[in-house]
């Protein structure tokens, strides 16, 4: 054997330390950070037998919840979170009973039949419901609990739903690849919960594709089955029992089980998530959780309510999928997409990171021959371009590379759509009327922040901004006013309430009520002080708003108040909004039906912390505080009846309306789209294009791509072939 040289031993002895280094770096960065080769959509989930044992021996749970597996972490979750009940119960019950007495130690002070008498008498009457209801949850015991399904309480009433009319068509086509565009910033995550999770993209990948225990119909308005079979009321209307469908399945291919509802808990509550708003949702809204056996569950709410199976629906986790679940999960998987229920799930081969996120069709998918899905998600894949410039999508969905795009712009609907593909048929327009509850689209105002957290300032800003001039002008009269927050939810609606107009004369008056009595050479108001009445509007980039700002700016510089417009990535937007960094934005929660919950929106709670500071993250975005609107929302939570609810909410609504920290902006009653002639839609007696209950049509997921009329069509173009010139108005059902 040759013998190596001093120089070369050296040399080797260099190349050996340099790998061992390097090697070391890589285990390393794959161990710790989260960060490894195998991360993103094409991640695979550990087999379940790879995680612990749920319980630690000689606890007390029955045969079935021993079987259990779960991520690491999960042993004593149980004890642990029956103790954070316990503290809640006690601290809220403790909160409830100071409040009380305050009530009444105001009581004393006020004069009988003021409006602090009201108030404090609105404020004694919450603050003893909310004792009683805490004190109720208290004997309950235990929050989670574990039981046989042979305890299922014997005389239940179940229900199914089965009375319903089917969706979709039977001639509905399976096969092909839908494609549209996404005028938005590609999503910071792939997570389901935790941080910049609620974005804009989360709807498309999550909220329209998993499905619950217990859905919507949505032509009718009443329960169908979702990925529970069955369900019951309790006869006290507070506790729903779901058993779930045993064929449900999540898009991995896991079993869906009810460990993966307790999952659920488990890893959306964790510190480790970053997520405080599931915390709250789980311990105020439920006052327990039975597991009964693997394939059922109960869910107590607070106080029986009106739809109690809908409300009662928590949501589930793929267990198998949260094996690495830990410290780092932000980051370990952000680029994971979380199963879901529902037929689609992201493409590994259609996800090119800040481009493009395609959906796949689930092989083999449980709910391909279940009645109120079998001919739904038709299509094979949904590709979701993310183009950032409108004019480059319309230049692409014209020559055909997108089969459908958005018509709400009124030029878009009246000059965008005056081309040949329309005038020869290969494009036709869609007028959808729909009933759905209309997105929260106004201007949000900062109550925490100067000039706004002045009452008189965000009066006058009502009067100030000609919102009906925009209507006309940009949006050719096609929109309409909001008035109520809570607009498009049938009854729940208090339709008597009507946006303020546009009016230099009470905005001044007004803005003179808060001190701005100086009028400038250029006509904007200030203080004596000099501060000068400015507000900075912000959004995410849109043309539209840009729009809208020239004509508001003009008008409101009429009323003495200069505004300032600023655009930014709608990430950033969000995230400045949620902060509570912003002073004005224009900005829209997305709600659903059956009924609104203000409470997300307008508690206290989530606008300030005990020492007076904003809540940072909360959806409380206008920093709105007021003891009488909590109470307000708490009798909409503790209505009992749908005629308790009505009014409820409606009292809520004009409490909204009075505090004025929001300017209603403009909506529609519609959906307006243009199409390639070979997408296709029901037409069905029961399903005539689309149920009503869908802002977007496309969210039905009801359509299907017709190859045969595609193939025609691509040939009829390039012979100059023409087609009758076809717009679909879609009007509501007669029923509804």
């Amino acid at each position: 054997m040759k013998m190596l040289s001093p120089a070369a031993k050296s040399s080797v002895h260099r190349l050996l330390l340099s790998a061992v280094a390097g090697g070391c770096a890589l285990l390393l960065g794959a161990g710790c950070d989260g960060g490894r080769a195998d991360d993103g959509p094409a991640w695979k989930a550990p087999e379940d037998s790879s995680m612990p044992e749920a319980f630690a021996p000689g606890e007390l749970v029955p045969v079935f919840a021993r079987d259990w597996t779960m991520p690491k972490g999960f042993e004593g979750f149980t004890e642990r979170w029956n103790k954070r009940n316990e503290a809640y119960v006690q601290k809220t019950l403790a909160e409830h009973r100071e409040e009380c007495l305050n009530a009444f130690a105001r009581k004393l002070r006020t004069c009988p039949g003021s409006k602090e008498a009201e108030s404090t008498r609105v404020s004694i009457s919450s603050a003893l419901q909310k004792c009683i209801s805490m004190g109720d949850r208290r004997r309950m015991g235990d929050y989670l609990v574990y039981r046989d399904f042979s305890d299922m309480p014997p005389e239940l009433q179940w229900q199914d739903g089965g009375e319903q009319p089917e969706l979709g068509s039977p001639q509905a086509k399976k096969g092909g690849t839908l494609r549209l565009s996404l005028q938005r910033s590609f999503p910071g995550t792939l997570c389901l919960f935790g941080p910049n999770s609620n974005n804009s993209t989360r709807r498309y990948l999550y909220d329209e594709i998993d499905i619950p225990l217990v859905r919507i119909h949505p032509g009718t308005g009443k329960l169908i089955p979702g990925t529970a079979e069955k369900w019951a009321v309790s006869e006290d209307g507070r506790t729903v029992y779901f058993r779930i469908d045993p064929n449900a399945r999540f898009s991995n291919g896991a079993p869906l089980t009810s460990r993966d509802f307790i999952t659920s808990l488990f890893v959306r509550t964790s510190d480790y998530a970053a997520e405080p708003f599931y915390s709250n949702y789980y311990l105020s809204r439920f006052s327990r959780i039975t597991v009964y056996g693997n394939g059922a569950i109960a869910v107590t709410l607070q106080n029986p309510m009106p739809s109690a199976p809908y409300y009662a629906a928590i949501p589930a986790s793929c267990t198998s999928f949260y094996a690495e679940f830990g410290p780092d999960y932000p980051k370990r998987y952000l680029w994971r997409p979380a199963p879901t229920t529902g037929a689609y799930r992201v493409a590994v081969d259609g996800f090119v990171m800040g481009r493009q996120i395609t959906l796949e069709r689930v092989p083999d998918w449980w709910g391909y021959d279940r009645r109120y899905t079998r001919y739904s998600c038709n299509v094979d894949r949904i590709v979701y371009s993310f183009i950032a410039e409108q004019s480059k999508a319309r230049e692409l969905f014209r020559v055909g590379q997108l089969d459908v795009f958005s018509a709400r712009d009124a030029d878009f609907w009246y000059e965008g759509l005056e081309v040949k593909p329309v005038h020869r048929g290969y494009i036709q327009r869609v007028h959808f009327s729909n009933i759905w509850p209309r997105s929260t689209f106004g201007f949000h105002l900062n109550c925490s922040r100067p000039p706004f957290d002045d009452r008189d300032v965000r009066l006058g800003m009502q009067y100030a901004l000609n919102i009906q001039e925009v209507i006309d002008t940009v949006f050719r009269g096609d929109y309409v006013r909001m008035g109520s927050y809570f607009t498009g939810f049938g009854a729940y609606t208090n339709d008597k309430i009507k946006a303020r107009p546009y009016s230099p004369e009470l905005a001044r008056k007004h803005f003179a009520r808060a001190g701005y009595t100086e009028e400038g050479g250029d006509g904007i108001l200030s203080r004596p002080d000099g501060t000068r009445l400015q507000v900075v509007v912000a959004s995410k980039i849109d043309p539209v708003y840009a729009n809208c700002m020239n004509l508001l700016r003009e008008d409101a510089a009429a009323c003495g108040l200069d505004l300032q417009f600023e655009q930014m990535d709608d990430t950033v937007f969000f995230s400045k909004m949620k902060d509570k960094t912003y002073t004005a934005g224009i900005f829209a929660w997305g709600v659903s039906p059956i009924m609104p919950d203000p409470s997300l929106f307008f508690l206290s709670q989530y606008a300030y912390l005990p020492d007076g500071t904003p809540v940072k993250g909360s959806s409380n975005v206008t920093a709105t505080a007021s003891p009488e609107l909590d109470a307000a929302i708490l009798a909409c939570q503790t209505a009992a009846t749908e005629e308790e609810a009505i009014k409820a909410h409606h009292h809520v609504q004009q409490l909204i309306h009075d505090e004025a920290c929001w300017v209603p902006g403009w909506t529609s009653a519609y959906s307006r789209f243009a199409q390639w002639r070979w997408l296709k839609w029901p037409q069905e007696p029961d399903c005539n294009f689309c149920p009503p209950r869908y802002f977007d049509p496309l969210e039905s997921h009801l359509y299907w791509i017709d190859a045969d009329e595609q193939a025609a069509t691509l040939r009829a173009r390039a012979a100059d072939e023409a087609y009758p010139e076809q717009e679909f108005d879609i009007p509501l059902p007669a029923r509804n």
